[in-house]
């Protein structure tokens, strides 16, 4: 069983640690895992119990790495499946957050325990060469036979799905009405319009985002809605530590509602908020 992969570039190897942050900031452990082209992230946490949405990021392997190498354990297994805490890998590839970082490797290796190593060449102002930072994030070797408890989320077929310019005015937005209700009901129609709707025993009080971008649209429908807990919502927006504007709201009426942030073309962070009952 091996693994390393090798970042180069600066935007990507930020990119890559907002990512990892923004899951840190939902969940205590998180899962790591390693195809031979594609790398996933998921949240591990008990969805039935926690304030946390269902959050998970697919990376294409070529978009960040020009050097990756995946090796199972088995050669009829496709994949290598870890548990971690999602805190120490934050913690490790936060000096990816500064300037002066050349390169980072991530390798997975045995010293004491199975770990992922995070290895950064650093470039220092007080030297011209680069020293290198290495953190050790322990993590649990998940065996074949678990992996059926590890399977990668399906994204829903929304009935419809809307492009939001601006994440900021929404994630300012949810982060007030959550404390209106526990509950928000996000209603889409044909004509790119958004409402997003908070409900007291007081007041009703509805924001409309218009003229927005259609992105899906199954079959005839009209119009599609969904209420959501307003508490999941927010945590999801309050833990986006990327700097991308677009995002993609999809509506599967009454059952979820699909949050997607295209990072770029083949790296993408979802998130599912199932409906409640009102």
């Amino acid at each position: 069983m091996k693994f390393r992969a090798l970042m180069q570039d600066p935007l990507y190897m930020k990119e890559f640690q907002a990512i990892v942050a923004t899951l840190t900031k939902l969940a205590k452990d998180c899962v790591m895992i390693l195809g031979s082209r594609q790398m996933h992230f998921i949240v591990n946490e008990d969805q039935s119990s926690s304030a946390s949405p269902l959050v998970w990021a697919g990376i294409a392997a070529k978009e960040y790495f020009p050097e990756y190498r995946m090796e199972s354990a088995h050669p009829d297994q496709e994949y290598i499946v870890l548990d971690m805490s999602s805190a120490n890998l934050g913690r490790a590839l936060s000096v990816l957050r500064g300037g002066g970082v050349n390169s980072c490797k991530l390798k997975l290796q045995r010293i004491q325990f199975p770990c992922i190593s995070v290895i950064a060449s650093v470039l220092t102002s007080s030297s011209t060469e680069a020293r290198e930072v290495v953190h050790d994030v322990p993590v649990t070797i998940i065996p074949g036979s678990d992996w059926s408890a590890y399977v990668l989320p399906s994204v829903p077929n929304s009935q419809l799905a809307l492009g939001l310019p601006s994440l900021r005015l929404l994630k300012s937005l949810i982060d007030k009405l959550k404390n209106i209700s526990p509950s928000l009901e996000f209603q889409a129609n044909l004509d790119g319009e958004l409402n997003v709707i908070a409900t007291s025993e007081m007041s009703t009080v509805t924001s409309r985002f218009q003229k927005l971008l259609i992105r899906t649209v199954a079959g005839y429908e009209q119009e599609a809605s969904c209420s959501v807990d307003s508490r999941k919502a927010s945590a999801f927006f309050g833990a986006l530590q990327l700097p991308h504007e677009e995002l993609t709201i999809g509506i599967d009426r009454e059952h979820s509602i699909h949050l997607q942030i295209d990072v770029r073309q083949d790296v993408v962070l979802h998130s599912v908020l199932p409906a409640v009952c009102i």
